[in-house]
């Protein structure tokens, strides 16, 4: 069974009714790697890139990474 990437993961944003968060998962040579955006919900177009984070050694390890640091986004705190 062979799984597809990339994989694209939708949160929900409380306080917007207009943008939602979007977590990329996607595989490298070297492990995965997962885009952080918030996107408009009607497009989907990128309205604000949050962070990318790479070497990841699987795909679960990726989203709960990504997950993490959009939670400290939508927080207002820092994702450096």
């Amino acid at each position: 069974m062979k799984i597809e990437f990339p994989k694209e993961y939708f949160v929900e944003i409380e306080s917007d009714e207009y943008r939602e968060g979007r977590i990329s998962v996607n595989k490298l040579n070297d492990g995965f790697m997962a885009e952080i955006d918030i996107v408009q919900i009607e497009t989907r177009k990128i309205w604000k890139h949050v962070k990318s984070i790479f070497g990841r050694e699987t795909a679960h390890d990726a989203l709960e990474d990504a997950s993490y640091y959009l939670g400290k986004f939508l927080r207002g705190e820092s994702v450096n």
